[in-house]
């Protein structure tokens, strides 16, 4: 069933149950069906026909996901454009699929410059009476909404695509794939239907009263969540942001039961405040695609998220989803891997020589099925990748455990996904080689513990990087590529690393800059020092041996000699006599911190009892002066009011802290 009769049936059941909310807009789904059909009718009038292509630029809104159905019912084909992208890019891409129509609501160039929309359309050669602005301030859309009502309330109207069989293009996604040169996925009307029916049935008994898609809606994965609840008859929520505070707000004004979003999306929001009361109590499953969380993302999340389970899906805007985990799966699977293929679809190992894969074995995932993409509009045969035999080649490296569950292992395919955004390496290098000054560029990504990968950019100079400024660098880039692409790191090399044919190494060029974040991420963890052990001792004299233990296993392991670390054993077991045996019985239990600092080992002593006092200045007792003999420095700090005692012993031997860490590190 193509989506306009789709969406009669369900309108046509649930006349009075809210169909979109947030955004500060909201519909029934009788209000659904009626501004559908007066939009599409409206559309038709101003010349849409079968296979016109027509642009939707706007932040999601119940009017963008109005327009998209309306353009469907029209017999159009509906062109998603990202909401952040400037008016010269926009242009680009509707030359490109040939787009002689626009409706434009509120997005980022429209915040900048009202008249967006009109420069737009010059800029495409896209007349101004085949513009329609979507703001919910339009009165030439309020009039077309009206006349929804004068429809008959027949299944379809008769002008437009009534007969169509659902295989046509219905609407297309942009990616960029691996070049800067972006792709038109052109999606039909049967595969977005076909996903929406995988979802539902994988998660039919879970899924629940409504959804909060905290993704762009000209993503697969906010298309896709928004019409397969819309089939359900359930509430779709579309917030205004994704900041942490609009989501609370609207998840607990509206009690959606259900989300989709990206991990950063919800790592973000389990920080902020009303997490606990607000969100908590609400939401039981959790759809993250994207970018992938990592495993250990996963389980922080189910754990933070009491209520909720966490499924994974895998896709690409070119088929999604190829494999879901369902909500049933034990959470190892839920988080180690993509699931099962869903059914309709599928999928096999390639071993990139016309053969398959055995159960185990790493290769490229390939898939075929009812949902795979009509193909790369303006693309040449040999440049689509979906074979002679109907397999999607989908540059990603995977394995099938015995379960029949997907692990995904890299990508075949030079791309960088980040926070859920697919990001080409060769367009950003393009932006740094327009830089004066840059001789080489390389772009490539890093595992990132928040958005799966980050941008990272290594670069070498004609001037010997005489002339390097890596903020002004960004500043630069800013101007040339979106914000998101721009690398959170750039490194000035000498030369590249070359192998024995005289070309780049780029696995040895990667290794390094991973070495070089590493080194970064040291420095700023010993910024505040990286505590090794955080002990809480009972007040007894049997608690000292395992503390003084812990002190000469920790010394020995950052190089002090045999003779310095039985002076810091000593220093340790004289403050916990201090402390425990002396006159400070009533000081509880004492918490001990062994900690590595960028020039000394500290070891930090607090409990609740009265102040002890050690200077060298002063006649002390006779632990105190066993204490000043073995420290480099003995301070006492008041970081809540009440002293903590910190004894400072100076590395030897030129001994490199980061080199330690650095190691243990590539250990882990």
């Amino acid at each position: 069933m193509n989506s306009p009769l789709l969406l009669n049936r369900i309108c046509r059941d649930y006349p009075g149950r809210p169909a979109i909310v947030g955004s500060g807009d909201s519909c029934t789904y009788e209000d659904l069906i009626t501004r559908i059909r007066g939009l599409a009718k409206k559309l038709r009038e101003m010349g849409v026909e079968k296979g016109s292509r027509v642009a939707l630029w706007s932040y999601n809104s119940a009017n963008w996901l109005i327009a998209f159905f309306a353009i469907v019912r029209a017999g159009g084909t509906a062109v998603l454009v990202n909401y952040s992208m400037a008016s010269a890019d926009v242009s680009e891409l509707l030359t490109m699929t040939d787009t002689k129509f626009l409706l434009c609501g509120d997005n980022g160039e429209t915040k900048k410059n009202p008249d967006a929309m009109r420069n737009l359309a010059s800029l495409a050669g896209i007349p101004e009476e085949r513009c329609l602005d979507l703001r919910p301030s339009s009165p030439e859309l309020g009039e077309a909404f009206q006349r929804g009502a004068e429809d008959d309330g027949g299944e379809f109207d008769e002008e437009g695509g009534g007969d169509s069989d659902g295989n046509e293009t219905a609407f297309i996604i942009f990616t960029s794939g691996t070049t800067s040169r972006p792709k038109a996925v052109q999606i039909s009307q049967r595969a977005l239907t076909f996903d929406a029916d995988a979802f539902n049935g994988n998660t039919e008994g879970y899924a629940g009263r409504g959804v909060c898609v905290a993704v762009p809606l000209f993503h697969i994965l906010g298309l896709l969540m928004s019409y397969a609840y819309l089939c359900r008859g359930a509430t779709v929520c579309l917030p205004a942001n994704y900041k942490p505070e609009t989501l609370i707000r609207e998840i607990d004004a509206y009690r959606v039961s259900d989300m989709a979003a990206v991990g950063a999306i919800y790592l973000s929001l389990a920080d902020a405040e009303g997490f606990e009361k607000n969100v908590v109590p609400n939401l039981h499953l959790c759809m993250i695609a994207g970018g992938m969380s990592t495993p250990v993302q996963m389980m922080r999340l189910e754990l933070q998220y009491a209520n909720a389970t966490f499924i994974n899906m895998y896709g690409q805007s070119e088929a999604a989803p190829l494999t879901m985990v369902s909500p049933s799966d034990m959470v190892e699977k839920r988080a180690q891997t993509v699931g099962q293929a869903v059914r309709g679809i599928e999928i096999r190992i390639s071993d990139g020589k016309g053969g398959f894969l055995p159960q185990g074995e790493i290769g490229e995932v390939v898939a075929r099925g009812g949902n795979l993409m009509n193909g790369y509009q303006g693309l040449t045969r040999d440049q689509q990748p979906i074979d002679e035999n109907g397999w999607l080649h989908t540059g990603d490296l995977g394995c099938f455990d015995e379960d029949g569950y997907l692990y995904l292992a890299g990508r075949i395919k030079d791309v960088i996904i980040r926070g859920g955004e697919n990001i080409s390496p060769s367009e950003i290098e393009s932006a740094l080689n327009q830089i004066e000054n840059i001789r080489e560029a390389k772009v490539m990504g890093a595992p990132h513990p928040i958005y799966g990968e980050s941008v990272e950019a290594c670069i070498t100079m004609t001037d010997g990087g005489a002339s390097f400024d890596q903020e002004a660098l960004k500043a630069a880039l800013r101007t040339r590529i979106a914000r998101f692409k721009v690398p959170s790191h750039i490194f000035l090399y000498d030369r590249f690393p070359l192998n024995v044919n005289g070309k780049l190494d780029q696995r040895a060029l990667h290794a390094d800059m991973l070495t070089r974040l590493m080194r970064l991420s040291v420095d700023e963890e010993l910024a505040g020092g990286v505590t090794v052990f955080d002990v809480v001792v009972k007040n007894s004299s049997y608690a000292i041996v395992p503390v003084t233990s812990l002190t000469g296993t920790l010394a020995e392991a950052v190089g002090f000699s045999r003779r310095r670390i039985m002076s810091i054993v000593l220093a340790v077991e004289e403050m916990l006599t201090e402390r425990i045996t002396d006159a400070y019985s009533a000081a509880g239990n004492i918490r001990v911190r062994l900690i590595l600092m960028p020039e000394w080992l500290r070891i930090s002593f607090s409990d609740d009892g009265a102040e002890y006092f050690i200077d060298k200045r002063r006649d002390t007792s006779m632990s105190a002066k066993i204490i000043l003999k073995a420290v480099d420095n003995f301070q006492t700090d008041y970081p809540n009011g009440k002293p903590l005692y910190c004894m400072d012993f100076l590395y030897e031997n030129e001994f490199s802290i980061q080199d330690f860490l650095m190691k243990n590190k590539k250990q882990e």
